[in-house]
């Protein structure tokens, strides 16, 4: 581990176990998608539906939508192909106090590193940014004390995890808002489909953004329930 990460992993940490209360509520935050996707999804719709240039922000919520995706994707196959990178509350020998209320085996087995969260959510702060600065703002503050802090006091994430998908999310947003201009054909289909057919396009919109809103837990949850009782039939 490196001196950043026990610095700001050692202060933390240093609180844990003080307050059962303090502990449950930081674990509380940390698990609950009220608390972190659905604070950003009425962001997201109050910019798709604000009255000033409301096409062109129609457009840059299009475009942060698909620059969270991305972002998600390509945090989820750095996690599967770079070398394996265990939690805090699974490293041996770092002697981490672990939260109360926090299961000690919570998502034993997955890699830390990037932090899909922080990727999507600093990537959902940038596009707000760029729809308004204040409302980008209070998406900056959300990302990182309500989304990215707790998951590093619990210990399911390094610091440098998370600044690694912070980095990430603006990034993918970034690159994506520099070449609109080759998307925008796309974009304009998409917009004039929520004019023409809006009683096919909002159902569609409201489930993706709800999905992403949970980094479609439960979309992966039925595939891979559904992947296991495929086998399974297969097997008989």
């Amino acid at each position: 581990m490196n001196r950043f990460d026990q610095l700001i992993l050692g202060f933390f940490n240093q609180f844990a176990q003080l307050s059962w209360t303090i502990d449950s509520l930081i674990m509380t935050i940390s698990d609950s998608d009220l608390m972190k996707g659905y604070v950003s999804l009425p962001l997201l719709w109050w910019a798709w539906f604000r009255g000033d240039h409301q096409e062109e922000n129609r457009r840059t919520v299009l475009l942060t939508i698909a620059g969270g995706l991305s972002a998600v994707a390509v945090a989820r196959i750095l996690q599967l192909s770079l070398p394996f990178r265990s939690r805090p509350i699974h490293t041996a020998g770092l002697e981490f106090t672990i939260p109360y209320s926090m299961p000690p085996d919570f998502l034993d087995g997955w890699s830390s590193f990037p932090s899909d969260h922080a990727s999507l959510f600093f990537a959902l702060a940038t596009g707000l940014w760029l729809v308004s600065p204040l409302l980008g703002l209070f998406g900056f503050l959300h990302a990182t004390f309500l989304v990215s802090f707790p998951r590093v006091y619990v210990g399911l994430h390094f610091p440098t995890d998370i600044l690694s998908g912070a980095l990430l999310g603006m990034t993918a947003v970034a690159l994506l808002w520099k070449g609109r201009n080759l998307a925008r054909p796309v974009l304009d289909g998409i917009v004039k489909w929520s004019h023409s057919s809006p009683h096919l396009f909002y159902p569609a919109f409201f489930l993706l953004t709800s999905e992403l809103a949970q980094l479609f837990k439960d979309s992966r949850w039925l595939a891979e329930n559904l992947w296991h009782l495929g086998k399974a039939a297969a097997g008989h």
